[in-house]
């Protein structure tokens, strides 16, 4: 899984050359309907690989338009699953008045997954495949960058 750097400016430039709202650009990238406005706010925000190839597609524009990297990197030689920020999940499920196990059955998780994960001390980590991530935040309505631990 990459991260890429993208400067909130340009997506708004491109967004507004494209003529497409904002609305409509977060649901074209599977986000919530804020998605895009937050992201324009940011000066940089790290967004999700996944992310930048629906924005590209969406837009007519290359990786490097919205990139701070001027082509993709390469990729890692064994792949590392992300570190799951469980104190912001926590958040982020509270505000969205979820249980645990509603959150569960939301994103399609085995039963526990949410418990087990908000039950960790603040020292340990815990690695999430991009697909489970992904899936949490569908179900929060949450950018995924916002669950990652940097």
């Amino acid at each position: 899984m990459q991260l890429y750097l993208v400067d909130g400016a340009r997506l708004r430039e491109f967004r507004e050359r494209a003529g497409i709202p904002q609305e409509e650009l977060s649901l074209m990238v599977g986000a919530g309907k804020t998605w895009a406005a937050e992201m324009e706010l940011e000066s940089r925000v790290h967004v999700l690989e996944i992310i930048v190839q629906k924005l590209i597609r969406a837009l007519g524009v290359e990786i490097s338009d919205l990139s701070t990297f001027p082509d993709p990197p390469a990729p890692p030689s064994a792949p590392i699953d992300p570190t799951l920020n469980a104190t912001r999940l926590r958040e982020m499920r509270e505000k969205a008045a979820l249980s645990q196990e509603d959150l569960d059955e939301m994103a399609e998780l085995e039963p526990g997954s949410v418990e087990r994960v908000e039950s960790v001390g603040p020292d340990e980590e815990i690695q999430a495949s991009v697909d489970v991530i992904w899936k949490i935040a569908q179900a929060l309505k949450v950018s995924p960058t916002l669950l990652i631990r940097r």
